[in-house]
């Protein structure tokens, strides 16, 4: 069965809680170098001192100077579109459009050996600077095929879709599910994306809606995996009963949840499909930094950081005042418009989105709330790379886009 195809929740797909003494031991499903659980337990730690740091600062986000438009833009990211084959090719990695010329130092390693061969699912680690018409035309790629571990489930937990549930169903970070006639602790309710248990959201028709923006977001080379194939992730989309959380979580492999007052506070499709999509991006950058620590090309602290991105409330001025946040923030702001767009959505609403999630009181008057950093910067990549369609909010809030980095 495919991982996207519907199935209901039964009893038995009920998933073993381990006790909170056994986290930071526990071994890790997917990738043995890395221990998600653990990594989220230092992310934690990590995200903390990053926030200490802000309020220490006098300087903020606003005060912080523009890097040049024209620097240096390096990445490691899979290609999840080829746009023009050939000698000279153009593809799309991680939100960016990038360019192959006559001057590109090339290299191939493990898997493609020539241009030929790229296409979906090929990794590039790049270097290059902005053009003109915004693309990356690099001066250097590396072209991988990694052999990715294959993924080590539980098989107590399904992965498919779920559509129906019954009563006072709850899920875990994994995608397990139980009910409340099963005994468990009060501590282990609600909490972080990788710690706790989460009531499901009673209303189908909420449900389907969240079910069926999510799918459309996974993108295609991903949809065109074989489900043996050990880089698919089985995507799955709830909503949740959670009342502080002001975002989409990227949980354990393929799992997204979005608490039912964020769907509440979002006016459209649209703009709920620019939540979703970061939690589908939180999710591809994690499969990436493994991938690196895999290959020995990111040190423990960076891997952490994002490990623990889908982690709510990792936001704002620590975003803004951390060189890893804040690559971390970007590099999931361009992916998940590339998803909103790719899927049919407008990506000219996600700065929208945000905007109605920034403030944790509703305020009266919503038309004086003010774009969040995360906003800012989609606004500029909006302002390079999208042009507004027909009747897009982005045509009024074009002009507020700052001066592109």
């Amino acid at each position: 069965m495919s991982s996207l195809e519907p199935t209901a929740f039964h009893p038995e797909h009920r998933g073993f809680t381990p006790p909170r003494w056994s986290i930071l031991v526990s071994t890790p499903r997917r990738y043995p170098i890395v221990s998600t659980r653990l990594l989220i337990r230092a992310s934690q730690l990590f995200f903390a001192s990053a926030f200490l740091l802000a309020a220490s600062s006098s300087t903020t986000a606003q005060q912080t100077a523009q890097p040049d438009p024209n620097r240096k833009i390096t990445g490691f990211a899979v290609i999840d579109q080829l746009i023009t084959p050939g000698a000279e090719p153009v593809f799309r990695a991680e939100g960016y459009t990038l360019r192959v010329n006559s001057a590109t130092n090339l290299r191939f390693t493990s898997g493609p050996a020539s241009l030929a061969d790229l296409g979906p699912n090929v990794w590039v680690r790049y270097e290059g600077r902005r053009n003109d018409s915004a693309e990356i035309v690099l001066s250097s790629a590396e072209f991988i095929k990694p052999s990715l571990h294959t993924p080590k489930r539980d098989p107590n937990v399904s992965v498919a879709q779920v559509r129906t549930f019954p009563h006072g169903s709850m899920i875990d970070f994994d995608g397990s599910f139980r009910t409340d006639s099963f005994k468990r602790r009060l501590e282990d309710k609600g909490g972080a994306c990788g710690t706790g248990w989460f009531p499901v959201a009673e209303n189908a028709e909420l449900q389907e809606r969240v079910r069926r923006i999510g799918v459309r977001l996974v993108p295609q080379y991903q949809r065109d995996l074989p489900d043996d194939d050990p880089a698919k992730v089985p995507f799955r989309f709830y909503a949740i009963q959670e009342g502080y959380i002001r975002s989409a979580l990227g949980c354990e492999d393929g799992l997204v949840l979005v608490p039912t007052p964020v769907v509440g506070r979002m006016q459209n499709d649209n703009e709920l499909a620019a939540v979703l999509a970061d939690a589908v991006a939180v999710i591809l950058q994690r499969q990436n930094v493994r991938l690196q620590v895999d290959l020995k090309w990111m040190v423990a602290a960076e891997a952490a950081a994002y490990v623990g991105a889908g982690l709510a409330g990792v936001t704002g001025a620590a975003i803004a005042m951390h060189p890893i946040l804040r690559k971390i923030e970007e590099q999931r702001g361009r992916m998940a418009l590339a998803l909103m767009a790719d899927a049919g959505f407008d990506p000219w609403q996600a700065p929208e989105a945000w905007r109605m999630l920034a403030p944790i009181d509703f305020p009266k008057h919503p038309s004086k709330l003010k774009y969040p950093e995360r906003s800012k910067y989609q606004l500029e990549i909006l302002q390079l790379q999208y042009q507004p369609a027909s009747g897009s909010t982005g045509t009024q809030i074009r002009a507020q886009a700052p001066s592109a980095r």
